[in-house]
């Protein structure tokens, strides 16, 4: 799945992407018939064999046997592309799949995808996603603090159905669930990653693993998503940047430590990011208008996943 697009109005994003399909390779298979022939002149007697001719017709069906086996052995290799479906333990169908992955499909529809890695990803059954279930209490908005390393109480690594439960409690529904995908990388998560993104206007939460089984590994707040207006944008990082607030505030809340502005492409225009210091690794970073004091600040995003492992 892309990344959704960033508006700058209140549309949401679209986050639906089905698992990337594989169309079977089927082996072509040309009927070969050996074409017997021989030439008539001077033999042996009538009524023995002409040895000529006998050793012809050996020939001839060693050729045939060699491209029978041939065949067989080309459609063996050829199977790997989609696989012969094959009963699983659970009465589902395995599938070889071209780039050396498996995909269970279970009895009821769902399907489990194990990675060449050893990763899995999974979907529902119809396009359904899993459910979120809220924690029994809402957390206060000032103490989901925005840190390098998790919201906070809750770091990365922590469960993913308890991190998805606590921001349900708070701010209820989601605005949008990705459900789980494998990932290409531009959610900050390494390609090939099964990973699950959710959304509350503006915050985006990002999860890796199967249903049942994940963990929380990175965020993105963006006013660029929608819900400018929602309860999220009053979250804060450990030093109480917000979005919305001024580059200015930007360098006066961090003023000991290094910010640097680049353009990156991913994002699509420039981002702030945050060292502890020169040289080292970001901390935070996240969209800006510009690099002027009196630009917004209009994302703060964790570290990319994938660069921290």
């Amino acid at each position: 799945m892309e990344e959704p697009p960033r508006y700058s109005g209140d549309d949401q994003y679209s986050g639906d992407e089905a698992f990337p399909r594989f169309e079977p390779r089927r082996a072509s298979q040309s009927a070969r018939t050996p074409i017997r022939g021989g030439t008539r002149g001077a033999g042996p007697p009538s009524g023995q064999a002409n040895p000529v001719l006998v050793g012809f017709a050996i020939a001839v069906v060693l050729a045939a046997i060699s491209i029978i086996a041939f065949g067989i052995l080309a459609r063996t290799d050829e199977g790997g592309a989609d696989g012969p479906d094959t009963t699983a333990t659970d009465g589902g169908t395995e599938t070889t799949l071209e780039d050396g992955a498996t995909e269970t499909t279970l009895e009821d529809g769902a399907t489990e995808t194990t990675l060449e890695d050893g990763g899995t990803a999974s979907t529902l059954p119809d396009g359904t996603t899993p459910a979120i279930t809220p924690a029994a209490d809402a957390v206060p908005v000032s103490e989901l603090t925005m840190k390098s390393d998790g919201i906070g109480q809750y770091d990365f690594g922590s469960d993913g159905d308890e991190a998805l439960g606590v921001f349900a409690a708070t701010f209820g529904d989601p605005t949008q669930d990705s459900g789980f995908f494998v990932g290409n990388g531009v959610w900050g998560e390494c390609p090939g990653d099964p990973i699950r993104v959710v959304q509350w206007g503006p915050l985006n939460i990002v999860v890796k693993g199967e249903a049942g089984n994940s963990e929380f590994i990175s965020y993105r707040m963006d006013i660029a998503y929608g819900g400018r207006d929602a309860a999220p944008v009053d979250m804060m990082t450990l030093s109480g940047l917000r979005v919305g607030d001024t580059v200015g505030d930007l360098k006066e809340i961090y003023a000991d430590w290094p910010i640097s502005f680049v353009v990156d492409s991913g994002v699509g225009g420039l981002v702030f990011q945050l060292r502890l210091e020169t040289g080292g690794k970001v901390l935070l970073w996240g969209p800006v208008d510009s690099a002027d004091d009196d630009a917004m600040v209009t994302g703060i995003y964790s570290p990319d996943h994938c660069d921290e492992g």
